[in-house]
């Protein structure tokens, strides 16, 4: 006999094993379909709650004579009843509430199933599989139960899937075209108590909830829509019973808690593996951002000091980025392959940006100073501010974006700071104005432009009033500060601030 049959095929020769094999597939089916609209409404907790609950309707029937079953699903739909009442009628929060609730009922059946009169009405049964489940133990009338139970759930749900998916994701708009959203909530509600009644005997009430929540909980990381979601978890559910329940007849482990093990290992590994909310996926894009956005600001840099007639050197451009040489010239190379910059070679290697540089720089910028407007004229930010916030959002939002915020702002030529605003064509006009540390004294001249950065001379500038279209006179100059007249007042500024601010004659 070949590993193969040994493994997976030889068990099956058991009856309770093929027994186990068809409630394993049902169990982790009906739970992890019925499990994603817990998870999409964010009911994990009140899913708990029910697992909880049923524990003494367990006891309550085994007392009376009557079918588990039948005990587990009322104390399940009490407690949601009363989960509402307490919400609706005092002051407490659904989540104690939920709390409240539970423990009090888990509490409840734990006593009940402690008592003599229930042990004996057991008849021999182990109650400690009511707690943590036997799947191997599953008997032809529980399978039959198990079977019944999951086909009306699930064909509930698929004659109520369009008002089930809008009341779970949007239950105002449920509410105001009319959709009876109190039925919808009782009837979940219901669902939710006979899936977990049908897991009572593969995973037990204490591990029922982990296979509400741990298959559409993967599933959630995996996939953005819903009816792909069911599928995605009704696959993980069915996965994770069959290894379980092979695991548990081999290894000789509580068939329950190797199901929900199993299931918590697949979660692990899409938390970490899937392609697009897994860590590993999150690190690689944040990475690559991280990556594509030194590119972009060293990209304009070399256009800002080309345009100043300013050779690209990688000590140069690293000094005016303040970041180290070996990581500038790991970039350099990254935009030489990209085409948007070549370089000169030699010793005294140079970067000059090409026209596919070019129109990338002209991009960044055109975006730069449109959020900037934006920032300065639709938000609270300070101005000395909006241009950290504006180079943040210049490489996360789309390019689209630019045409949008334009048509917004009125097609402005100017950001806040003076500096103009490329076309969509990529035009951009020249700052016509000068140093005002290079202004002649006792003229008068007008601001038309102040640089942005770095950021504590902008502060230091607007703290003394200095503004686009103010009038300023220089009236004594230094090697270390300069004395304006502004208005009425006189302010000192230092000679490296006058460095930031340029200025035409006045009219």
């Amino acid at each position: 006999m070949g590993l193969f049959d040994q493994i997976f095929i030889e068990p099956l020769r058991y009856e309770f094993m093929q027994r186990a094999l068809v409630a394993a597939l049902l169990v982790g089916t009906i739970s992890s379909v019925v499990g994603c609209y817990i998870i999409v409404r964010r009911l994990a907790l009140l899913g708990d709650a029910i697992a909880h609950a049923v524990l003494p309707g367990v006891a309550i029937a085994w007392l009376l004579g009557f079918p588990f079953f039948w005990g587990a699903v009322g104390t399940g739909v009490l407690t949601a009843l009363g989960i509402g009442l307490i919400t609706r009628r005092s002051k407490v929060k659904e989540d104690t509430a939920i709390g409240v609730m539970f423990t009090t009922a888990f509490a409840l059946g734990v006593l009940l199933l402690s008592t003599d009169a229930v042990r004996k009405k057991a008849q021999g049964v182990d109650l400690f599989h009511i707690l943590f489940g036997n799947v191997l133990g599953v008997s032809t009338g529980d399978l039959i139960t198990i079977a019944i139970t999951g086909a009306l759930v699930l064909l509930t749900i698929v004659l109520l899937y369009k008002e089930l998916l809008l009341h779970s994701f949007d239950p105002t708009t449920a509410a105001a075209i009319g959709l009876p959203t109190g039925f919808l909530h009782y009837l979940m509600m219901l669902l939710l108590s006979l899936t977990i009644v049908a897991s009572l005997q593969t995973v037990g009430v204490v591990l029922a909830v982990a296979m509400l929540i741990i298959p559409g909980a993967t599933a959630f990381l995996l996939t953005h829509r819903l009816p792909t979601m069911m599928l995605v978890a009704a696959g993980i559910g069915i996965m994770a019973s069959l290894t379980g329940l092979y695991l548990s007849f081999h290894v000789n482990l509580s068939s329950g808690a190797s199901i929900v093990l199993v299931a918590g290992v697949l979660f692990m590994g899409a938390f970490f593996l899937a392609p697009q909310h897994g860590v590993l996926a999150r690190w690689w894009q944040r990475k690559h951002h991280q990556r594509q956005t030194q590119m972009q600001d060293m990209l304009r840099k070399i256009y800002e000091l080309t345009e100043r007639g300013t050779e690209a050197t990688a000590a140069i451009v690293a000094q005016a980025l303040r970041q180290p040489l070996a990581h500038t010239q790991r970039g350099l190379r990254a935009l030489v392959r990209h085409g948007w910059v070549q370089t000169s070679g030699g010793p005294q290697e140079h970067f000059t940006i090409t026209p596919k540089g070019r129109e990338e720089a002209i991009k960044l910028i055109r975006s730069h100073r449109l959020w900037e407007h934006y920032l300065a004229e639709k938000t609270s930010l300070p101005l000395e501010s909006v241009h950290a916030e504006a180079h943040r959002l210049e490489h996360v939002q789309p390019a689209e974006m630019a045409e949008r915020l334009e048509r917004q702002l009125g097609h402005p030529v100017r950001d806040p700071h003076g500096d103009p605003i490329p076309t969509p064509e990529g035009r951009i006009s020249v700052d016509p104005g000068q140093p005002l540390d290079r202004w002649p004294l006792e003229t008068l001249a007008i601001i038309t432009h102040i640089e942005d950065e770095p950021e504590e001379i902008l502060s230091g500038l607007l703290a003394r009033g200095l503004s686009l279209g103010q009038s300023v006179l220089i009236v004594e100059r230094t090697e270390h500060q300069i004395r304006l007249q502004i208005s009425d007042r006189v302010e000192v500024i230092p000679a490296l601030w006058a460095k930031a601010i340029s200025v035409v004659a006045a009219p």
